[in-house]
């Protein structure tokens, strides 16, 4: 049984919050045996700016129920179900981005890959979990994983074991639009998280993402490593009705520079797996 250990309420970052308290409590095992949340630190960060959120400007057929769409941020793929079926769980295996330094590009450098719900079709919130490398310039490389509520309240989490490379999963479920739950589990070092959060903002329940993200700080877009391949597995969406959703269907989001050549491409392999490649 999962033990309530800790409970924390986000006063402190009342200036990045557009209303309410978003209000959470964290629980963690590691090989079965309960976690001293004495040794875990959420460290508040600025919420990321997602510009360009999800597939936003090209659509082109690629198949006859496929797609592909093109980012400037974005690259994997984008699920969408109705607001009058909303999507309330998603869960993806995924490995931590292993980076090389890319040529002629100032260090640090990195790669965030991540699994969500919203922020696509629905750019109002995005409840999404999942872990950033960066790459120094010698080469060394660190991992960390973290969480966010977009637009409101984004924390680092010290003290999940995390490296570059590791088989990591994200269990997404809403009990309702602005509550839920968030599982983040390193299988290879026996470590589960449990998060379960209230207040946050209002989601739609129309998309769900499985991405790796060039993404944005307060200094604008971080130069982007190159990666190994990310493979995102036993990815599945699940509806309010019950209904199951994988990635057939689904927008495969390509991360295009602003130069107009793709820096980042996914590659479906089946209905619950996909590649995302850094060229």
């Amino acid at each position: 049984m999962w033990s309530l250990v800790r409970s924390f309420l986000v006063t402190s970052l009342m200036t990045w919050t557009s209303a309410g308290e978003l209000s959470f409590s964290a629980t963690a095992q590691q090989r079965g045996e309960d976690v001293d949340m004495s040794d875990v630190e959420f460290v508040p960060i600025p919420p990321r700016q997602h510009h360009d959120q999800g597939p936003p400007l090209r659509l082109h057929p690629r198949a006859e129920r496929d797609s592909v769409s093109y980012s400037g941020n974005w690259c994997g793929a984008s699920q969408h179900s109705t607001l009058s079926d909303p999507i309330t769980n998603v869960f993806g295996y995924f490995t931590a981005p292993s980076l090389t330094l890319r040529s002629n590009v100032l260090a640090p450098q990195f790669a965030a890959a991540w699994v969500g719900i919203d922020g696509a079709s629905c750019k109002q919130a995005l409840l999404q979990a999942g872990v950033t490398t960066i790459v120094n310039s010698n080469g060394g490389q660190s991992a960390s994983a973290w969480w966010e509520w977009y637009p409101d309240s984004a924390y680092t989490i010290n003290g999940l074991p995390v490296k570059a490379g590791d088989w990591i999963s994200v269990n997404i479920t809403t009990s309702s639009p602005t509550s839920g739950k968030v599982v983040i589990t390193n299988a290879q070092r026996g470590y589960v998280m449990v998060l379960t959060i209230s207040n946050g903002p209002r989601l739609c329940g129309q998309d769900a993402e499985w991405i790796v993200e060039d993404f944005y700080d307060a200094k604008g877009q971080v130069a982007l490593a190159k990666f190994s391949d990310v493979w995102f597995e036993e990815t599945a969406a699940v509806t309010s009705r019950g209904r199951r959703i994988g990635i057939n269907g689904a927008a495969m989001v390509q991360l295009q520079d602003v130069d107009g050549a793709i820096a980042c491409a996914s590659s479906k392999y089946d209905d619950s797996t996909f590649v995302v490649s850094s060229p």
